[in-house]
């Protein structure tokens, strides 16, 4: 679940050349489990202990403007893009982070490779036993996170939704799109129209936890097409409120849903967003009848 950040960088040279020295910097593979990080692309896979990354060379002192918890903080984090480098992996395409929880965050591979001064730069952060980060509503977020640093202003465009953290895994692959035909709106819309921009918008912030047409990587919350779409069974305002304040529309204290402010999604975005769940409910396959009582 996104047009308020670059999307492209151009080919992706720094690749080849920090390659050669991956010999050394890459940690050896592990066993996946607790505490532990694996990065797979294609048929490549690293993986990580804490331990490991805690002692790696480019382990630093980072401090930023915590989006999750909402305070400054010091940490000690690795450039991602020095944890990607000789993977198979292009500026178009993408990134899944899994959290342990069951969240999944689809990310623009751009993003992650970005390495400019003027641009949001991605960091995994790696939580120290000895020194544990501030709790998120009573819970830990480690041991791996997500940060982001840049230019004043600049990392603050990186929305709470790209801020990911419990980080088990990192899958890079083509695209949500690519791999789920079922989610892509119909053929021949207009690249700058409403549906497509709330194709985009759905990308970013709804298939993290949700699926469509019973297609994606997560399935935290309902499926938002099958067997129909909110929109039908709550109407736009009532879903614009649902997104905005899930408590505000049905008082549930178990509730996972969070609350996507306007900063996440823009009122013009939930807009979007709400075409394109009127275009998929319009394009959706008629369910076959049930079987009736044999004669």
């Amino acid at each position: 679940m996104s047009a308020w950040i670059a999307r492209t960088m151009g080919k992706l040279g720094f690749a080849a050349a920090m390659a050669l020295g991956m010999a050394t910097l890459a940690a050896p593979a592990v066993a996946a489990g607790p505490g532990t990080l694996t990065i797979t692309s294609g048929t490549q896979q690293r993986s990580w202990t804490v331990d490991q990354l805690l002692h790696d060379r480019r382990l630093t002192d980072i401090s930023v403007d915590d989006e999750n918890l909402k305070q400054r903080l010091t940490l000690k984090a690795i450039p991602l893009a020095a944890l990607l480098a000789g993977l198979p992996a292009t500026a178009d395409g993408s990134a899944t982070t899994a959290a342990s929880d069951g969240y999944v965050s689809h990310l623009p591979m751009a993003m992650l490779l970005a390495e400019g001064k003027m641009q949001p730069r991605a960091w995994l952060a790696v939580e120290n036993p000895a020194a544990p980060w501030p709790k998120l509503k009573g819970q830990g977020i480690g041991p791996f996170r997500l940060v982001w640093t840049g230019p004043a202003g600049r990392a603050g465009k990186v929305t709470e939704s790209y801020w990911t953290y419990n980080i088990e895994r990192i899958d890079i692959a083509a695209s949500p799109a690519e791999r789920y035909p079922a989610i892509r709106p119909a053929a021949g819309l207009p690249a700058d129209g409403p549906v497509m921009r709330g194709f985009a918008a759905f990308q970013r912030v709804c298939l993290s936890c949700h699926s469509l047409n019973r297609e994606g990587d997560s399935h935290l919350g309902p499926d938002l097409n099958e067997p129909y779409s909110p929109v039908e069974y709550l109407g736009d305002d009532k879903l614009a409120r649902l997104i905005r304040n899930p408590q505000s529309l049905r008082w549930w204290p178990e509730a996972r849903m969070p609350s996507i402010d306007p900063q996440t999604l823009p009122d013009a975005e939930l807009k979007d967003l709400l075409a394109y769940f009127h275009h998929m409910a319009t394009t959706r396959k008629p369910e076959a009848p049930a079987a009736g009582p044999r004669q």
